[in-house]
């Protein structure tokens, strides 16, 4: 019987990898298995990797999202807006003062909507940097008359439209307060200046998705809660609207009866929009009454003289709180609702807020104007 067969040579190891610099240890040693495997760990990353050990990895950041694209492209225009307002130091047009008064009510409200759009850090850095020009990037080229700074706010108004369709409800709600606004301003300074053009806003049909929005970041809605409740009074504001209008018809001479009659036709089918859609969303349905109750009773003729003002200053507000609090889906209507209130507000009024329905930090907007 033959003995025992002698046990095979250990393997030679073979030549570490080209790229590697740290040598592989030929023989095993008596380290127990746990501590080996930890070895085995610490020097692949020391030997191979591009990690350093004591020092952090790489960082990525995330592309941004649909928030932070339209925001920057809104804070440009909003800049580019501002500069050329500045510039304009006698804009002349049709009727001078009024297009002064135009451009001049204008610059100051641009810088206070930029503002409403800074992050909490972007606000930080930029404090005790304002000068009273436009902060954040030059534009390249600067509108030098009133028909270029109404191309400006034409795709400034346009911007807010998408990003009001788009971004997250609680930027909704300024981006198209400011939409609002810039539709308002822009449209007294054509009147006033005899100039340039200006296109009437799109239908809520016409309001649709004009991006993709990034899967890293996607948007959000606020609470089913505040939708319902700004739905329900969007619904009492149109219905108001609509009696308020069939009753200044019925006492007006026919040169403006008609206006009046189509402007109650008007609320009343947005008044049935917004039921249909509660309905469909399970909201509170708010059905038309016979009659509503009126500031005076007999209305007087300097009653009914204000009754157009309010009640457009009454619906911007609504319809404004109803696109940033409504699903995606449900903002088209009450952004375009909007944008034609604030039209009508045009014809009526001589100031309105840079940001309709919101309320201003005076100590800010006295800051960003240079104040």
């Amino acid at each position: 019987m033959s003995g025992p067969r002698p046990l095979p040579s250990p393997p030679v190891p073979s030549a570490p990898p080209a790229e590697c610099s740290h040598p592989v240890p030929a023989t095993r040693s008596l380290v127990p298995r746990r501590g080996l495997l930890l070895g085995g760990a610490l020097l692949a990353l020391a030997g191979c990797g591009q990690v350093e050990l004591g020092g952090p990895a790489a960082y990525t950041p995330p592309p941004p999202g649909i928030d932070d694209i339209y925001r920057a492209e809104l804070l440009a225009l909003l800049d580019a807006a501002r500069a050329a307002a500045d510039g304009l130091e006698d804009p002349g047009g049709a009727d001078a003062e009024a297009t002064a008064a135009a451009v001049e009510g204008l610059a100051a409200a641009l810088p206070v909507q930029r503002a409403a759009l800074l992050t909490g850090a972007e606000s930080e850095t930029e404090d005790g940097e304002r000068t009273g020009s436009a902060a954040g990037a030059s534009p390249t080229e600067v509108a030098a008359d009133v028909p270029g700074l109404l191309a400006l706010l034409l795709e400034l108004r346009e911007l807010t439209t998408d990003a009001a369709r788009q971004v997250s409800g609680s930027l909704t709600r300024p981006v198209a307060a400011i939409g609002a606004h810039i539709q308002w301003a822009a449209l007294r300074l054509a009147a006033a200046s005899g100039e340039g053009e200006w296109s009437a806003p799109r239908e809520a049909e016409d309001i649709e998705p004009a991006r993709e929005v990034p899967e890293t970041d996607p948007p959000s809605i606020g609470a089913e809660s505040d939708y319902h409740l700004t739905l329900e009074q969007a619904q009492q504001e149109e219905w108001y609207a609509g009696y308020v209008h069939e009753v200044l018809a019925a006492r007006s001479e026919d040169s403006v009866r008609e206006d009046h009659e189509q402007a109650a036709a008007l609320h009343r089918e947005r008044a049935e929009q917004l039921a249909a859609i509660a309905e469909q969303d399970g909201g509170p349905v708010v059905t038309r009454a016979a009659v509503y109750a009126l500031p005076t009773e007999p209305l007087d003729e300097a009653t009914a003289a204000q009754l157009p003002t309010q009640v457009a200053q009454s619906l911007l507000t609504a319809q404004l709180a109803l696109a940033g609090a409504a699903p995606f889906g449900r903002r088209p209507l009450p952004i375009a609702a909007s944008l034609q209130e604030a039209g009508t507000l045009a014809g009526l009024v001589g100031e309105l807020d840079p940001l309709p329905s919101l309320a201003v930090d005076e100590e800010l907007a006295a800051s960003d104007r240079g104040a």
